[in-house]
This record gives structure tokens, C-alpha cells and sequence, in this order.
């Protein structure tokens, strides 16, 4: 017989075990997880034995192929080290195949159908996972029959693998495997691949995770995900940490959100809020749904006409704005009337004691605050605008709509009245 180095778990549970004068001990009913190293180590074993269930130290494990590719399982110690569970311990067949893993690589949520044990520096370690229809079939039993079949279709029954260090665990029902903040691996991926991944995960998994990352990175995954998913991962949060994170996000984002849920807990979210903020978020919730106003953002540059170049960029380098809000230089006079708009590419192909009122586009393309965002999106693709500003029946600027929230504010209402 061969002594292996590497196999699939499924080869061997169930299987027979056998002590170093040959005799059998039991059958291997599990093995137990330590998750605190690099890679899953296995620490022991668990024992069935008419009925009756002991622990072994993973130490003396050895596992053989035979000729005819069966496995067989051997103690290789005299001195037997009986073990005891804790309740936090992890075992591999129980909460570990079949429940939902991401891998990072793939960015996709993937369910656990066999794992793939290699020993490295004399430790049975967890180093992939097989999350394809071949690792189930091995787990039925029914591998070779299928690989007869298809190999006779010209087809290559292969394994799915994914490398351990492309793995995030989610959740096994137990509390030391919940994902780790901030160290997490999950919080590499971008917002968006990772909103896609919440949205595939049941209830319990994706509370999990959302409630793994710091407030930045919610913040960012939350823009990102469908107003459902949004509602519900926000129902499972307490007032105080939902607040942190909506506070984060621009004023529209957070109106768009506090409109499905029930009047109470917007009460109690926006009272965790400061001041300003509210105001903002209460008037945006005050438009009718299908208007510019609804969807517009309350963070946008306005500067007077007779500031220079210079200063905007000295205000810019000390406030540090997101990109978004910088994109477009809006300028207005004592009033707070929209007299003009530069770009963020003029002011830097200006020479630094311009002042705007040298460089700025006026009488430039706006919107009321009350049209439709059909309208916002039709001016915004005939003028090829990323975004436009909002003016009020005073011609006081209020806001600014962007091209990518109106196109999916519109197919996000088209999609409800359907």
C-alpha cells in the first residue's frame, strides 16, 4: 500500500481505522478543525465505536491507498492521546461541507462539496475545497460511475477546486468562524463584487458578513445593493451602528433608503444623526419619487465668481471631497443664485490666479428640482453630461443629479411598477 500525503476528505470518513497492531478501533466519523492557523489544521479525530464516540490526537493519522484505490486508515502510536471536544470546536463533516463559502479569487459565493487535506510539516491541513459536481458525486459515492459515463461522451468529468487562500468562510453555526474585522479577506474585493456576494447569500450569512466590515466599507457596499436586501440587512442592526453608517453615504442615497422602511425606525435612525444632515435627508424625503429632487445629492463645490483657481485647489487639497463631487465646479453669487459651471480639467489647464469668473460656462443646463428623472436623463445624454445641477423656483441651487442615479432610480421604479 501507498502512504498519501494529500486525499479528499470524502475517501475517508466512514472508513475503517485500524491501530498499529492492526486491529480495528472504529470508524472515522469526523475530524475536528483548528482555525487559528494559516491554514485549518486537523487536531483529532472523532471515533465511532458501537455507538459510542471517543477523540484521538490527529498526530498518529496515517492514511494508505491500496492497489485498487481504496483507502485505509491506521493509528501509528502505541500511546493513544484521548481528547475532548470543546463547544466552540469545529468539525469539518459537520459545520463545515455544505454550508457557503466566497471565494475572493472568483468573487462568488460557492457551497463546500469536499475538502482536500494535505499534510505540511506533519499536520493534516485544509488546503482547498472543491466546490464542483464531482466533489458531490465523490461524496455519494457515485464518482467512478459518473466518470465512466462521461468520459464516454467525450466529456471530462473534472474537480472545481479553490485554493484555501482564496477562501472566506461566512458562517458553520459556530462563533470562531464568523469573518474577522477588519483583517478580513472579504474586504479586499470592491463594493460592487461584494454586494453581488451579500445578495447571494442566505439571511444568516449575509447578516454575518455585512456586520463584519468597518463602517467605511458597509457604507460603500450598501450603495451598491438592491433596496430590499438594503432594508433588511439595516432591520438587523442596532439604531446607533445603522446610523454610522448611512451618515457616511451621500444625502440622496440615504432618503432613497429611509422611503421603504416604516416611519418609526426613520425616526429613530435620523434622531442618531446630526442636524444638518436630518434637514438634508427630510428634504429630499419630501419630493415626489419619480422628480429630480427625490434623487439628487446635496454634496456638490460651489464657489463665487471672483475666487482663483488657486484657492479652489487650496480648498480642495485641505477638504479633500469625493471624486464624484468634484467633477463639475459650481459657481454662484451671494444669493446662492447658479451663474455658472467650470470643470475640475479647466481649472487644472488654468493658470492659478484666474478667477472663475474668466473660465466658467455660463447660463449652463440645469434642472428644476420638481422634473421628472426621465427629463434629467434625456438632457443628460443629448448635452453628454455625467451630471447636472438642480435649481429650486428661485434659481437657487439645491443639488446635483447625476447620469448613473437617474438611469438607476428609473429602471429601479420601472421595475416596481411591474
Amino acid at each position: 500500500m501507498e502512504k498519501i500525503t494529500n486525499f479528499f476528505v470524502s475517501k475517508i470518513i466512514h472508513k475503517e481505522i485500524h491501530n498499529i497492531s492492526g486491529q480495528i478501533i472504529g470508524k472515522l466519523n469526523d475530524l475536528i478543525l483548528d482555525f487559528s492557523q494559516e491554514k485549518p489544521t486537523v487536531v483529532y479525530i472523532q471515533i465511532t465505536n458501537w455507538k459510542k464516540s471517543f477523540y484521538l490526537s490527529a498526530d498518529a493519522l496515517d492514511i494508505f491507498k491500496d492497489e485498487e484505490e481504496k483507502y485505509h486508515i491506521k493509528i501509528n502510536s502505541e500511546s493513544l492521546t484521548i481528547k475532548f471536544p470543546g463547544e466552540d470546536d469545529i468539525f469539518l463533516v459537520r459545520d463545515f461541507l455544505d454550508k457557503q463559502i466566497v471565494d475572493i479569487n472568483g468573487k462568488k459565493v460557492e457551497r463546500v462539496n469536499d475538502v482536500r487535506l494535505g499534510n505540511i510539516n506533519s499536520k493534516w491541513q485544509l488546503v482547498a475545497v472543491d466546490i464542483g459536481t464531482r466533489g458531490l458525486l465523490r461524496r455519494l459515492g457515485v464518482e467512478y460511475p459518473f466518470i465512466i459515463l462521461t468520459e464516454a461522451l467525450k466529456y471530462r468529468l473534472r474537480n472545481k477546486l479553490i485554493i484555501w487562500d482564496d477562501v472566506q468562510t461566512l458562517s458553520t453555526g459556530v462563533n470562531n468562524l464568523q469573518l474577522q474585522m477588519p483583517a478580513s479577506k472579504i474586504e479586499t474585493l470592491h463594493a460592487a463584487d461584494l454586494a453581488d456576494i451579500i445578495e447571494d447569500l442566505d439571511t444568516k450569512s449575509r447578516d454575518i458578513l455585512f456586520h463584519s466590515l468597518n463602517n467605511q466599507k458597509a457604507a460603500e457596499v450598501l450603495e451598491e445593493i438592491e433596496t430590499d436586501v438594503q432594508v433588511n440587512l439595516l432591520k438587523s442592526m442596532s439604531d446607533e451602528k445603522a446610523s454610522d453608517i448611512l451618515e457616511i453615504m451621500p444625502s440622496d442615497e440615504i432618503a432613497d433608503i429611509l422611503e421603504e422602511m416604516d416611519e418609526d425606525r426613520v425616526e429613530k435612525l435620523l434622531t442618531h444623526m446630526d442636524e444638518e444632515s436630518q434637514d438634508e435627508i427630510r428634504e429630499l424625503m419630501e419630493y415626489e419619487k419619480e422628480t429630480v429632487g427625490s434623487i439628487m445629492s446635496k454634496d456638490f463645490l460651489t464657489f463665487l465668481p471672483d475666487v482663483t483657481v488657486s484657492d479652489v485647489f487650496k480648498w480642495i487639497q485641505g477638504n479633500a471631497p469625493d471624486e464624484d463631487e468634484s467633477y463639475y465646479i459650481y459657481i454662484t453669487n451671494d444669493k446662492d443664485n447658479l451663474i455658472g459651471v467650470t470643470s475640475l480639467f479647466s481649472l487644472i489647464t488654468s493658470k492659478p490666479d484666474i478667477k472663475l469668473y474668466n473660465i466658467m460656462t455660463t447660463r449652463p443646463k440645469s434642472l428644476r428640482d420638481t422634473d421628472e428623472i426621465e427629463d434629467a436623463i434625456g438632457l443628460m445624454h443629448k448635452y453628454n453630461l455625467v451630471s447636472i445641477p438642480v435649481i429650486d423656483e428661485d434659481n437657487n441651487l439645491v443639488g446635483v443629479v447625476s447620469l448613473n442615479d437617474s438611469i438607476h432610480e428609473h429602471s429601479r421604479l420601472r421595475r416596481v411598477a411591474l
